[in-house]
């Protein structure tokens, strides 16, 4: 009986964990995507850009660079939805204990793994092709991954391992 109750706790504690990250990747999602650092005789200046101002921006172009910021968002956003699953899952894994549910549970769980790394992964590539450069010691620009990407891509990968933790667990 006490060995039932520390899986419980376990299970619980998993599902717990389920739904802070499924937040944090959701968090990533309304938060700053991509860091603009310019750069103009020494002095620096930072700007983000949320995730919703470059859809406004890429909104029906149809260029390479639109192409893989319509992957990049394609993956961030499969990311907190498979998140969002997972974590469902789990619970009704944890109320019904139902078989079925944990098998579903892992598949979904580590394809959430692999979409929460190829969404960081596509973040650099879109960074990469939005480009930077530089003037000499005049002026320079740089993009980066800002906080946001890094949330989503942390709250998807912990959360697709805590889903396949929390199946193996129940």
């Amino acid at each position: 009986m006490a060995k039932k109750k520390s899986g419980s706790k376990v299970g619980l504690i998993a599902l717990l964990v389920l739904v802070v990250m499924l937040v944090l990747a959701i968090v990533g999602i309304c938060i700053d995507w991509i860091n603009t650092t310019v750069t103009v005789l020494g002095n620096s200046t930072t700007e983000g850009t949320k995730l919703s101002e470059l859809f406004d921006t890429f909104d029906g172009l149809d260029t390479e660079l639109a192409g893989s910021f319509k992957a990049m968002a394609s993956f961030a956003i499969l990311t907190v939805i498979l998140a969002g699953a997972t974590t469902v899952l789990a619970g009704i894994c944890k109320v019904l204990g139902w078989k079925l549910f944990r098998f579903i549970l892992v598949i979904v769980a580590i394809v959430c793994v692999v979409c929460g790394v190829v969404s960081i992964i596509t973040s650099f590539t879109f960074c990469d092709k939005l480009g930077g450069g530089s003037i000499g010691d005049l002026f320079s620009g740089e993009n980066a991954p800002a906080a946001g990407a890094w949330l989503t891509a942390i709250g998807g990968v912990l959360a697709g391992l805590a889903g396949v933790f929390a199946a193996v667990k129940n």
